[in-house]
């Protein structure tokens, strides 16, 4: 009762588990399929590298330049003066925001001549003629409208040409006559005219072109441009562009660092201008006081009639230094107030390098001229990222708070030594007043002449200093020398950065790799048909018996499907004589058998298998019968063309005797009987008890019955038969029975107890990899060798093609 129970659950454990199949990776499956479809796959690896040379041959190629660039500016006239230059700096970023501003890129343009862009149109690209134009035009501008547009230019011979504004014909024109447009005036003239003949694109009108927009130009040009920090130690830079023309990159790279230089003179010595004007300024300030100090002096001699007054000598020293003082403060106390009303106006529109000459000299200027660097860092911040984010950015927000922050702190701090300053003054003004209280008795006349010399000394001190201040400023002006080296100059690219033509070709040959195994492996993971006996065996939970398989047939086969007796020495033969030879280990015992053979569904070949099987026994002398019990849709009497009136359907309702509807087939020793006509009850026939007394019957003269079955996967009337057949054969076809049919197998042999069922794979493709021995598992297996007479059709190639002919 146990070993009951146990052997239940052990099948209901295989039924759970038919349904899953193997997801194993099969190697041999995969190589198959990739056998099959090689030739796609490489037609899809050849259209996938011949779209790459398309590619490459409709893409506009794109050229880049390069060169290294080192910044650092020294002047030469501060070294010699030994002034400190509070214009130099370390930070290399500066540097490369400036070469990358637009402001720079806009005016290295303008020095090129890219005002009018000359272009050849192909059929599908189209070139510009950079610097190798053969025509130049000259054009003045009534409406800006004007630019952008193109003009098409067609020569009908070295003097005249036809001209369009896009599709509309402006008309024939005279080289180098004035054209009137509304917009424009044009002038157009042929270059090197003498040569014309050698500029056959000028006839067929591919030529064009435009006036540009140097805006419209630096925006669309800008963005190919890129410049980046090398060594900051070494203060490197590196500065490339890329562009269709190879000539036009290495212009623009090289203008670009030649415009550096000139800018970076520009605005460096825009301090020192600026410290002369404001030292300009002062001095016709005090060269006035100067000359009004004197005329009263000079006044007050002839009125008093005396030169000089000794006794106010000490008054006068004494005064003096005061004064001197004084005049300090009030220097430093005039700077400071210039830069709180330049805060007070527009602080975004000061230059810190105007601030900061004029800081140079303060007592307050070195905590001062930090603030207003940082300030000034954090506007340029402000204005570079402006370019990335919108206004309402939270980065914007952050760097305007900070700005603001900086700018009271600046404010604040000029307030402060604005305040120090003026109570110093006011310490300098309460000791003059003590002084002047000391010598009240001085003759008013003697005190009268030594204050206006007083003031007169003191204009004069002022006044020598700012012209010692603007030789200083002078020199350094004319001093100020560059020191930008262009260290690797600008090389005229001879190969295109993109596209690059290995790159693609490989890039195409992987695509087309890429591709050919994906769909492969779709094709693998989608495959649901039987490929293998290894995928029978593979997807089996239970241990099956593969009887042999049967290849594809190469020739016509014949209506009756027996091929075995047309060419006994073929493939084919020699496999049904190894199922032949394998039927001996399924059932051991002598005497009259049985030979049930089934299938999933209509097509996978059972009926084929059965007339074969039955053909390649009766060649070994045995007497044979097949019966047709397919009554649904019967096929043995139109493979052997015989009438269908009887058969086993009259047999089993006791119409007509066995003998009556046998036939005999064209091979000895096989004979079969048809199915009958189609009964409406074809199960209830076959279960009624006659079938086995018609075997019995035919055991009498045949030694073997082969029962050709309906399939059992739409029905189930051989069920039975099965379970009583001596040789219970499955069939499934190569490439057309589903995987999921093996799940009948194993269901009619664990749920009906069928143990000797074995299997057949027919349709089996002889070429293939897979095919030959190791397919007799539990019963060995035989090869085949090369004595068939089809073998040397399937084996001829390159080595028949080419063998010479034996003579005689």
């Amino acid at each position: 009762m146990q070993e009951g129970n146990s052997e239940n659950i052990k099948k209901q454990e295989i039924l759970n588990k038919r349904s899953n199949f193997n997801t194993e990776f099969d190697p041999h499956l995969f190589f198959q399929l990739f056998k099959q479809n090689k030739w796609w796959f490489c037609l899809i690896i050849i259209l996938c590298i011949s779209a790459s040379f398309i590619y490459l041959r409709y893409t506009a190629p794109v050229y880049e330049s390069s060169l290294v660039f080192q910044v650092g500016s020294i002047n030469t006239a501060n070294k010699v003066l030994d002034v400190n230059d509070i214009q130099e700096r370390d930070d290399l970023a500066k540097d490369v925001e400036i070469l990358k501003s637009k402001l720079l890129f806009k005016r290295a343009l303008s020095k090129i001549s890219l005002d009018v862009s000359y272009y050849n149109q192909g059929d599908i690209l189209t070139f510009e003629l950079y610097k190798s134009t053969p025509i130049k035009v000259e054009y003045e501008i009534r409406d800006s409208t004007i630019l952008g547009q193109p003009f098409f230019i067609e020569f009908k011979d070295s003097n005249s040409f036809v001209l369009k504004e896009g599709t509309n014909l402006l008309g024939e024109y005279k080289v180098n006559s004035e054209i009137n447009h509304p917009k424009v005036t044009l002038i157009v003239k042929l270059l090197r005219k003498e040569e014309f003949s050698q500029y056959e694109n000028l006839t067929d009108g591919t030529m064009f072109f435009t006036i540009n927009d140097l805006e419209t130009l630096t925006n669309t040009y800008i963005p190919n441009l890129t410049v980046y920090p090398i060594n900051n130690s070494a203060q490197t830079i590196s500065i490339s562009f890329k562009d269709n023309n190879a000539t036009k990159t290495t212009d623009i790279v090289t203008a670009i660092a030649n415009e550096y230089v000139l800018y970076d003179i520009e605005e460096r010595s825009k301090s020192s201008k600026k410290a002369l004007q404001f030292i300009d300024d002062q001095l016709d300030t005090y060269y006035n006081k100067v000359k009004s100090s004197e005329n009263k002096i000079q006044e007050f001699q002839e009125g008093n009639s005396f030169t000089t007054i000794d006794r106010s000598s000490l008054y006068f020293d004494r005064s003096n230094k005061l004064e001197n003082e004084l005049i300090d403060f009030d220097l430093q106390k005039t700077v400071l107030t210039e830069i709180k009303s330049s805060l007070a106006n527009d602080f975004n529109s000061i230059d810190v390098y105007q601030l900061l000459p004029i800081l140079a000299g303060t007592e307050y200027a070195s905590g001062i001229m930090e603030l207003i660097t940082t300030l000034k860092e954090l506007l340029i911040k402000k204005e570079n990222i402006q370019y990335e984010v919108t206004k309402n950015s939270e980065i914007i927000k952050s760097l305007n708070y900070k700005i603001e922050v900086q700018k009271k702190v600046l404010q604040e701090s000029i307030n402060s030594s604005i305040t120090k300053l003026t109570a110093k003054r006011n310490q300098i003004l309460s000791k003059i007043s003590e002084l002047e209280n000391k010598f009240l008795s001085v003759p008013a006349k003697e005190l009268e002449f030594a204050r206006l010399q007083r003031v007169l000394s003191i204009d004069e001190k002022f006044f020598t200093l700012l012209m010692e201040k603007r030789t200083e400023y002078s020199i350094s002006d004319a001093g100020f020398v560059s020191q930008h080296t262009i260290l690797d100059k600008a090389i005229l690219p001879s190969n295109p950065v993109y596209p690059n033509k290995k790159y693609f070709i490989l890039f195409g040959l992987m695509v087309g790799i890429a591709i050919s195994l994906a769909l492969l492996l779709i094709k693998f993971i989608s495959k649901t048909t039987i490929s293998s006996i290894d995928d029978i065996v593979r997807n089996s939970h239970i241990s099956l018996s593969v009887l042999g398989i049967v290849p594809t047939y190469k020739h016509d086969i014949p209506v009756s499907q027996l091929i075995v007796n047309r060419n006994p020495k073929s493939i084919i033969a020699e496999a049904f004589r190894v199922i032949r030879s394998n039927l001996q280990f399924i059932s051991k015992f002598s005497g009259k058998k049985i030979l049930a053979v089934t299938s999933t569904i209509s097509g996978e070949g059972k009926t084929f298998c059965a007339i074969n099987i039955g053909g390649i026994v009766a060649y070994s002398g045995k007497k044979v019968v097949i019966i047709d019990l397919d009554m649904r849709k019967p096929k043995i009497h139109l493979g052997f063309g015989v009438e269908n009136n009887v058969g086993m359907s009259t047999l089993l309702i006791n119409k007509n005797k066995v003998e009556d509807c046998i036939h005999h087939s064209e091979l000895e020793g096989l004979d079969f009987i048809t199915s009958g006509p189609i009964p409406p009850n074809p199960s209830e026939l076959i279960i009624n008890g006659e079938l086995d007394k018609i075997i019995a019957e035919l055991h009498k003269v045949y030694d073997l019955v082969i029962i050709d079955n309906p399939p059992i996967g739409l029905v189930s009337d051989s069920m039975e038969l099965l379970k009583k057949a001596d040789y219970p054969i499955y069939v499934f076809k190569n490439e057309y029975s589903k995987k999921y049919f093996i799940n009948n197998v194993e269901r009619l042999m664990v749920e009906n107890n069928i143990q000797k069922l074995s299997v057949i794979l027919n349709g089996v493709d002889s070429n293939s990899s897979g095919y030959g021995g190791g397919y007799g598992i539990g019963y060995g297996g035989y090869g085949y060798g090369g004595y068939y007479e089809d073998e040397p059709e399937k084996r001829k190639g390159f080595k028949n093609i080419f063998k010479r002919k034996k003579k005689g």
